[in-house]
């Protein structure tokens, strides 16, 4: 005890040194300590790598992250009855941005990951490779992902789904109120694109199709075209199917086009009889269709289709409803614009379209008559009495002789031996026999009774707006309808039309009457109405003839000359 008091500064220095070297010692030996625990730990991770991954698709991990549980994937909300009903159908395409969830089940082991479709349209998955699901439906993705996996891992209980959808920009342009690019998820219809676009456009001086619009994709070059897809709003709302109403792609954009002027109509026996915007293509089944079906308490067999001819006269045709509605392609005719169809139902209906108040069908009674038909329809301002017309389905075969035995015994003449007035005659009674019945409207509306026939089921009344022209016809120059001009006479309108050509029968010029369709014989100076039409006659030129006429008169010369020179023989030998 002595002696540490006495010493007290020894120790301390003494403890100071021990202090001191131990630091240096810990300071030089732990760079060797760490390097030493880190050859260790890599030595152990390459150990472990070595061994199989009961996990195929991830790499390895500490134990502590495989007992965690991964949380459901989480559908982004589209509105669930819109994003079932694509789904599950199958219908929607897939494409750059989506992503699908895939889980695997292995040995009660359940890993769940996402894969999201690249740029190029595949899938990338470890230890599998690219699998390539651009454009493919999500049900030949699925298909396609299962495939590629079950080759490389034959024991895995794979599902696979979507999980979330991709959002791409579309140019929605033309008659809306709104064009301009519009945010898409994958699940929405070209419908709802048009309504992102503030819909179509249905003012007064312009209204966007709803038939014809059309999905344009942008090519290699950068330039757009249209593409064989077509959107029909009318269809899709009449049936619902996915063709008339698809999803887009990326790359597209909708042009809205101004509705077109032409048409098609359907009335009688159908649910929505009216008109409706013409889409090249339409068929038969197509306008029943928008006229939203035959009446089904009295389903009709057969309808007619009224279009006009390329001589101006409206010309019907008779459809086998039944056969249609079975399919039958040669039944279902291609519509052309302005074609009419009258379904004739169980119900008489007759038909009054054009210039009146009330167009449409209207019962059919015994003893109805045409002037009661056309106080109950009311002729607008703009109705043209002088071209309407009465159009009737005949059949021709079934006209007897007692019928018209004028036609008949005008038939029994050789085509070669007919002259140009009684061909003109065939044409007009052949028409009258099936098609236009020549009333005079204009009497009609005067008061003439003669005019005012009784009515058959089935029968179509037309009446135009007034169009004040004149067609000129035949064997002119120029043909063409002319504006009327009451200061001219046929020979004004002919010159109008070019004069007459070089094979013109100028002495037998026929109007055709516009308010009765009857054919009169004309001079130059014959008056027109508006409405009328004026044909000249070419003169008809028979193969051949000129050859035969020649070989005749050779023959007669021949026999006359050998007459002759017997006669001279004979006087010699007297």
């Amino acid at each position: 005890m002595i002696i540490s008091m006495a010493y007290p500064g020894r120790y301390m220095r003494l403890f100071y040194i021990v202090l001191v070297s131990l630091l240096i010692f810990d300071f030089a030996f732990y760079p060797f300590a760490a390097h030493a625990q880190s050859r260790r730990t890599a030595r152990q991770t390459e150990e472990k790598s070595e061994r199989p991954s009961p996990r195929p698709f991830t790499t390895s991990v500490p134990e502590e992250t495989e007992k965690e549980v991964t949380p459901p994937v989480e559908i982004k909300s589209i509105g669930k009855a819109a994003y079932d009903a694509v789904i599950r159908s199958g219908r929607y395409i897939v494409g750059p941005g989506d992503v699908f969830a895939v889980v695997i089940n292995r040995n009660e082991e359940i890993e769940t990951f996402e894969v999201p479709v690249g740029a190029s349209g595949s899938l990338l998955f470890p230890s599998v490779g690219p699998v390539s699901v651009a454009f493919l439906s999500l049900r030949e993705a699925n298909q396609a992902i299962q495939t590629a996996i079950t080759k490389r891992f034959h024991q895995l209980d794979i599902s696979i789904s979507l999980a979330r959808l991709r959002t791409f920009p579309i140019n929605v342009v033309g008659e809306v109120h709104m064009p301009g690019a519009v945010d898409v998820e994958g699940v929405e219809q070209a419908s709802q694109l048009i309504t992102k676009a503030g819909g179509l456009i249905d003012d007064f001086n312009r209204k966007g199709s709803s038939r014809n619009i059309q999905i344009m994709r942008l090519d290699e070059n950068g330039q757009w075209h249209n593409t064989e897809r077509r959107i029909d709003l009318e269809l899709w709302n009449r049936t619902g199917k996915a063709q008339y109403n698809p999803f887009l792609l990326d790359g597209e954009q909708i042009v809205v086009p101004v509705a077109r002027s032409d048409s098609i109509y359907i009335t009688g026996a159908v649910q929505y009889p009216g008109s409706y915007e013409f889409a090249p293509g339409d068929r038969v089944s197509d306008l029943i269709v928008l006229g939203n079906g035959l009446r089904a308490h009295s389903p009709p067999k057969r309808a007619h289709l009224l279009r006009l001819s390329d001589d101006g006269e409206w010309r019907p045709i008779d459809i086998d409803l039944s056969r249609v509605l079975a399919g039958d392609p040669e039944a279902n005719l291609t519509l052309q614009a302005g074609d009419k169809l009258y379904v004739i139902g169980e119900t008489k209906w007759v038909y009054v379209e054009g210039e009146v108040k009330f167009p449409g069908s209207f019962p059919f009674k015994e003893g109805l008559r045409l002037k009661e038909l056309l106080q109950q329809a009311e002729l607008t301002p703009e109705a043209s009495v002088v071209q309407a017309s009465l159009i009737r389905k005949v059949n021709f075969e079934e006209q007897t002789i007692e019928d018209d035995p004028a036609l008949n015994r005008l038939l029994g003449i050789p085509r070669s031996q007919r002259t140009d007035a009684e061909e003109a005659l065939i044409t007009l009674k052949t028409q009258q026999l099936s098609g236009r019945l020549p009333i005079d409207f204009v009497a009609l509306m005067a008061g003439d009774e003669q005019h005012n026939i009784l009515l058959q089921d089935g029968d179509v009344v037309r009446i135009p707006r007034f169009v004040p022209s004149v067609r000129v016809t035949g064997a002119v120059i120029a043909p063409a309808n002319i504006p009327y001009d009451a200061a001219l006479t046929v020979g004004g309108y002919i010159d109008l039309a070019g004069g007459f050509n070089t094979r013109a029968k100028e002495k037998d010029i026929i109007i055709v009457e516009g308010n009765t369709g009857n054919a009169i014989n004309a001079t130059s100076e014959s008056i027109v109405r508006p409405g009328d039409a004026i044909v000249v006659p070419t003169r008809a030129t028979v193969p051949g003839q000129g050859y035969r006429i020649t070989r005749e008169v050779i023959a007669m010369l021949g026999s006359i000359a050998s007459l002759v020179f017997t006669i001279v023989l004979i006087n010699r030998e007297l």
